[in-house]
């Protein structure tokens, strides 16, 4: 238990980048890591799904369950709520990227906005981090992570071609502040 309390935004990450990898040796064609995103490898009616399912739902699990143990704060609700809305997108799926016939439009949508949730709650969470910051140096990386996720996620709209790369980007600066800067 001590080991999720001190450790638990490592542990998380760490499973999350080894479901991504898992689901990345499983894919199949149609799937192009370069068009295609993360949250297709765990797409409705996608046969390998699961595993994708249960990255989200592992990181964002551990990440909530870490922060409780540590005690919630101003600083660490916003990564608390996106760890929930992570785990909750591996509870509902985006719709597939390839052609079929049913798929709920609903949970899709459902999908999206927990999606896009998160990535507020996470900018967020690194701009308060700004103004805990303890010395200029520190601060000026938050700054540079936030405007590196705001530009990723800017670029992740506009770059449909791209997705798959771009979100790839955003996801490895998001995690490598996570690791390396996010202090609860």
């Amino acid at each position: 238990m001590q080991l999720i309390k001190t450790s638990y935004h490592l542990i998380s990450t760490g499973l999350f980048i080894f479901a991504i990898i898992l689901a990345h040796i499983f894919s199949v064609n149609p799937y192009d890591w370069t068009r295609n995103t993360i949250s297709d490898l765990g797409a409705q009616a996608y046969d390998k799904k699961l595993i994708m399912q249960l990255g989200f739902l592992a990181f964002g699990l551990i990440l909530v369950f870490g922060i409780l143990l540590q005690g919630l704060s101003w600083r660490t609700l916003p990564i608390l709520i996106y760890g929930l809305c992570i785990a909750l997108t591996g509870v509902f799926c985006t719709k597939p990227f390839f052609p079929t016939e049913h798929y709920s439009e609903l949970e899709s949508r459902i999908h999206s906005t927990l999606a896009q949730l998160a990535g507020v709650v996470f900018t967020l969470g690194i701009l308060i981090h700004i103004f805990y910051a303890s010395n200029k140096t520190e601060k000026w990386l938050h700054v540079l992570f936030f405007t590196l996720v705001i530009s990723l996620s800017a670029f992740f709209g506009l770059f449909k071609t791209y997705q798959g790369i771009l979100q790839r980007l955003l996801y490895l600066t998001s995690f490598f502040w996570l690791v390396k800067f996010y202090r609860p």
